[in-house]
């Protein structure tokens, strides 16, 4: 408790000194901790089920054309052999999205939801918050009339009341009964495409029973469904794998449909976080690096600040003060220091964090729930307390040796360690502003990448008939055509589509064959593309262009021959780049549910350019373009080109639809340009964060070797004034004060060269269009780095060449 007093009286005498330690000391555990919170937030928190840890997630591997195996949903019947062979889970279940369109209570609305099987909440250990879950005979075909509400549907739309249950309602024209409602938690969710984009962080609102009926059970065509299993006690993730992987080669052999392929047994964890987790651990190490840098430029200032206390210890050491007892005394300031800006730094973490989620992309799964629990405050603790004791061990050490009586004598101070330290803060500086130059390349690069389209001034939105209204293709073609022919009536409107997914989206790959090409033995199986349906507008809506042929017409119809646009990928992929118009392919789809006499054959009628659907970071995959009235589907997007804000039209949007049909909603409403951003929201996050992070990493070092040279000014002030009044001239005194910052400067940037280039690799899967060594960033950070703390280097030795010779000597 002494100890402790006389710290606080000690660091009161120097109230400058404190603030600048305290500030620095609350920025670096500031920004720890808010990074911290987050990564807790996203990767490290349990998932809020029952043994987590137990939950994994199944997908289907198969060779995609060019023989890459790729990950897939699962098909129906390869769900029903896998949870009737598998012996490694104590459960398994199936789910599919559900987006149905609510009705008959104010305005009409769709629910995102899930069809599950019955055995889904049992799989992850969830408890209604009232009612009960699916019982098995709900999952039969025409059993399923019953639904449950996510907790935030039920405050939303119902007030928390408990008298919805037992309530009806009308879903897609169809009744469904209310039996229970589900506590807050992260769902697994539909995975995107085929497996190569990550779980997205989507809330459902209601969950149905799955109740396939036995053709749907059969299928081993459609890769739609979405499986999730618990492990049975005793069993591990590498028996499962190796259970699945004999499972998959018994119905290869089984099936010849299934041949090369098998089976991905992933932690359910690993699947929710994939994406972000690169990302998070990379900003977490740029962090603590600002910290160190922050550690070693207090310790400099401690190590300034002891020069002026030898007297003190001398005097302690002559009364009796042990060795221990003054390396204490000197760890109990660095340790108050450290807590003390570590409090502060808690503060400055929770705007932190708040800053950090608006920051980052609204993917990134349980962002929302992060925040300063118990498990952060704990580690910011512990972060303040290692901190104090790290920048205050140096100091507390060299002033607690025992012949520190001789250095009285000293004029001038040691300054080897300090030296050491600012050469160690350019170096991990170096690395930093590298990291920060090649995200922000990367960045800048998809940001110059040709999409294929253009986003401004275009809104989306979805637009879902319920098949129980809109039956058969030519219901829903009148709505289409009766939609489009209103908007293109509206004077705002230059241009309005039809689609099935958005420019950057991709949910549906699908099989195909050239009509009248011979089978050969190595091409036994049907080509793969990105299936694509559209109306004869869209081209023109999001302005991509058509390099052959012609775009569709509203002639290609169902009482037309088929008609088909493909891509350039498709082209080089398929037919090697050579003319592709009037080549016809025949589709594999069931075509049961659309009916005759839709077409079954499509004719290659034009060629447009590559759309990145998958993001500006992936390469342009093959697709194939329908027309919309060749190929009806009730979940479709509405696209529409404005003269203006395309925001701002969204409820005339809504109005032209319930124009058509009041029991229609549209839901997510959004602009083209908001979509993009969000694509490129995770590489924006990356690049601001870490040149944030590099920017206060270069201050600090900047600041290192300025207190360094002006400390040794101050120190050398009588030398300094001895050498004018022999003639030295202001030129040769920045010279010799500007030559140590350059020895110091070259140093630091050596070893800080050689540590970039190892850390470099780390950066490989957040880079686009950029090399990780790329010697042109190197060059470039060296260079500026090397200028910035040659700036740093002449300021203090400007004031050394100004010193007044007769003043110096008179000092001494």
């Amino acid at each position: 408790m002494l100890d402790l007093k006389y710290a606080l009286r000690s660091l009161a005498r120097t109230p400058g000194f404190t603030a600048v330690t305290l500030l620095t000391v609350a920025l670096g555990i500031g920004a720890n901790t808010a990074i911290f919170s987050i990564v807790h937030g996203v990767l490290l928190r349990p998932l809020p089920f029952q043994d987590p840890e137990r939950l994994v997630t199944l997908w289907e591997l198969a060779p995609d054309d060019a023989g890459i195996p790729r990950r897939w949903r699962t098909t129906a019947a390869s769900y029903f052999d896998w949870e009737a062979q598998a012996r490694a889970f104590e459960s398994m279940a199936v789910f599919a999205s559900a987006g149905m369109n609510w009705t008959g209570e104010g305005e009409p609305e769709e629910l995102l939801g899930a069809r599950v099987s019955a055995s889904y909440f049992d799989v992850l250990g969830i408890e209604p918050l009232l009612g009960r879950t699916f019982l098995p005979e709900e999952d039969l075909p025409g059993k399923g009339r019953v639904l449950l509400l996510s907790h935030r549907l039920w405050q939303r739309r119902f007030g928390g009341s408990k008298e919805v249950l037992g309530r009806s309602l009308l879903l897609d024209g169809e009744p469904f009964e209310v039996i229970g409602i589900m506590p807050e938690a992260v769902y697994p969710t539909w995975p995107q495409a085929t497996g190569r984009l990550p779980f997205l962080p989507l809330y459902q609102q209601i969950w149905v029973p799955m109740a396939l009926s036995e053709e749907r059970r059969q299928n081993r065509g459609s890769h739609v469904f979405g499986a999730i299993a618990r492990l049975a006690p005793g069993s591990t993730l590498e028996s499962a794998r190796a259970e699945m992987d004999t499972i998959a080669r018994r119905l290869a052999a089984a099936h010849p449909d299934k041949r090369g392929e098998g089976v991905v047994v992933a932690p359910y964890l690993e699947e929710l976080t994939g994406s972000a987790r690169p990302a998070l651990l990379v900003l977490l190490g740029a962090v603590a690096i600002v910290l160190l840098i922050a550690c070693a430029n207090i310790a400099s200032l401690l190590l300034a600040r002891s020069a002026a206390r030898q007297k003190e210890v001398a005097l302690r050491s002559a009364l009796g003060a042990s060795r221990a007892c003054v390396l204490r005394q000197f760890l109990c300031e660095s340790s108050l220091l450290g807590v003390t800006g570590g409090a502060l730094g808690i503060g400055l973490a929770y705007l932190g964090v708040s800053v950090l989620i608006g920051l980052s992309p609204a993917a990134v799964p349980r962002l929302s729930d992060s925040g300063l629990s118990v498990p952060v405050l704990t580690f910011a603790l512990a972060v303040s307390l290692l901190t104090g004791i790290l920048f205050g061990l140096a100091p507390a050490i060299q002033m607690s040796r025992p012949d520190l009586q001789l250095r009285l004598k000293e004029r001038v101070p040691r300054a080897g360690l300090r030296r050491a330290l600012v050469v160690s803060e350019l170096a991990l500086a170096m690395v930093l502003v590298v990291g920060a130059s090649l995200l922000l390349q990367s960045f800048v690069r998809l940001r110059q990448m040709d999409l294929g389209f253009r986003a401004e001034n275009v809104l989306l939105s979805e637009v879902n008939l319920p098949a129980s209204k809109y039956q058969d293709f030519r219901s829903i073609t009148r709505f289409h055509r009766a939609l489009l022919d209103r908007l293109n009536a509206v004077a705002a409107v230059e241009a309005s589509g039809l689609t099935y997914d958005h420019p950057l989206d991709s949910n549906w790959i699908d099989g195909f064959a050239f009509e009248g090409a011979p089978e050969t033995p190595e091409r036994e199986e049907p080509f793969s593309a990105a299936l694509r349906i559209v109306s004869p507008d869209y081209f023109r809506t999001m302005s991509t262009g058509i390099l052959r042929g012609r775009p569709f017409t509203d002639l290609d119809d169902a009482e037309h021959p088929g008609a088909v646009i493909v891509n350039q990928a498709f082209v080089q992929t398929y037919l090697g780049g050579s003319d592709p118009l009037g080549k016809r392919l025949v589709t594999t789809t069931p075509r049961g549910f659309w009916g005759e006499p839709l077409p079954n054959v499509f004719e290659i009628v034009g060629v447009i350019e590559n759309v990145r659907f998958l993001g500006p970071a992936t390469p342009p995959e093959p697709a194939f373009y329908l027309p919309a009235a060749q190929f009806p589907v009730q979940e479709m997007m509405v696209a529409v080109r404005v003269d203006g804000d395309p925001a701002a039209f969204a409820p005339r949007l809504r109005e032209e639809v319930w124009a058509v049909d009041p029991d229609i909603p549209l839901s997510n409403i959004i602009t083209m340009e908001r979509l993009l951003s969000e694509a490129l929201a995770q590489p924006r996050f990356n690049a601001v964060v870490l040149g944030f992070f590099g920017a206060t990493a270069l201050a600090l070092a900047a600041l290192g070797i300025y207190g360094v040279l002006s400390t040794t000014v101050a120190q050398r002030t009588s030398e300094i004034g001895i050498r004018m009044a022999l003639g030295a001239r202001s030129g040769d005194v920045v010279r010799m004060v500007v030559r140590q910052g350059v020895r110091l400067t070259l140093a630091g940037l050596a070893i800080g060269l050689v540590a970039a280039l190892v850390a470099s690799p780390v950066l490989r899967s957040l880079l686009f269009g950029v090399n990780a060594a790329d010697p042109w960033t190197f060059s470039f950070v060296a260079v500026f780095l090397g200028s910035v703390a040659l700036f740093a280097s002449y300021v203090p030795a400007r004031r050394a060449s100004r010193i007044e010779p007769l003043i110096a000597l008179r000092h001494e």
